[in-house]
């Protein structure tokens, strides 16, 4: 058994860390999805521990690190720099990037801050932190291909906000039935691009009565925090300049780059892997049929082992 450890990054913040494998493994990093969710001990199961000594990191808000739910001096600047402070924790002198979604933001800004210290990226189900994204999955994304989950979402809404903006301030607000019935709603529209189906999901959000009638759970409390990460990010844009990450893809230089894409992935579109892999030297995409976002989905899970096999051998 791995145990979770603690860096103290600064005044506020104290970001848990956990690694797996032997030391005699390439080292990797795996950077976690949201922003907001934290890595799962599902995530682990990615990495052969005779292959691979694997960091999984909990980011600023997020998962284990403290205070969970903590906006302040929390960006996408401040995430990079404490990836490279656990990367000099730890003692690795250069490592894999493994990131998902946000996580694969997440590893190109770090690979673009610290080139010399990255061998090789694998990235799944790009998103490259533009406005554009942003305004998909928030507005069109339920639009086009969940109506029922959108026209959910887009109830509570007044007509003189936009639907970011109302859930920002909702869940920052300070009535707890309304901010656990946004939470609800919001999660409905990530459970549905996840499943790419509407089916089983409960529409109308929270019931207010029962709400009232319970004490706070810590499941509740989870899910609120999670969403003021995701939405502090959401908000700023990610803290990301118009088209940062593209216009910087020539930082990577020849550094391998690994896509793994789903082909109908509603969240991240596979039109933004196809613009990143266009802008890199050194890239391999592969465009997984019949797959959404869903990083455990059989299909993407084995293309992302064959990603990770066919890095330790470049690697040898």
């Amino acid at each position: 058994m791995t145990q979770v450890q603690f860096l103290q990054v600064d005044e506020t913040h104290k970001i848990a860390y956990e690694t797996i494998g032997s030391r005699q493994g390439i080292p990797l990093v795996f950077l976690h999805g949201g922003p907001g969710s934290g890595y799962s001990e599902a995530s682990k199961s990615f990495f052969d521990t005779n292959l691979w000594f694997a960091t999984f990191i909990d980011q600023r808000g997020c998962g284990k690190s403290t205070p969970n739910g903590c906006v302040v001096n929390n960006t996408t600047d401040d995430l990079i720099l404490d990836i490279e402070k656990i990367r000099k924790k730890i003692g690795v002198d250069r490592w894999v990037v493994f990131g998902g979604s946000w996580g694969s933001t997440l590893a190109l800004k770090y690979t673009m801050t610290f080139p010399e210290k990255v061998h090789a990226l694998i990235l799944r189900g790009v998103f490259l932190g533009t406005k554009e994204e942003i305004d998909w999955f928030v507005n069109d994304m339920g639009k086009q291909k969940f109506p029922n989950t959108f026209a959910d979402l887009q109830q509570i809404v007044p007509k003189d906000m936009n639907i970011l903006e109302y859930y920002y301030n909702t869940i920052f607000g300070n009535d707890r039935i309304k901010s656990v019935d946004a939470t609800e709603r919001w999660e409905n529209l990530e459970r549905a691009g996840m499943q790419l189906s509407e089916e089983n999901l409960k529409f109308k959000g929270a019931v207010p009565q029962q709400i009232e009638k319970k004490e706070e759970t810590i499941s509740e409390v989870k899910a609120l925090n999670r969403m003021r990460i995701h939405l502090h990010y959401l908000k700023n844009n990610c803290f990301l300049r118009h088209n940062e990450l593209i216009d910087n893809c020539n930082i990577l230089g020849e550094r391998k780059v690994f896509i793994v894409q789903g082909s109908d992935d509603p969240i991240c579109p596979k039109k933004h892997a196809l613009k990143l892999h266009s802008h890199l030297k050194n890239s391999e995409i592969e465009l997984v049929k019949n797959t959404g976002h869903d990083a455990f989905s059989p299909k993407l899970k084995n293309a992302l082992t064959n990603a990770l096999e066919k890095v330790r051998k470049e690697l040898l």
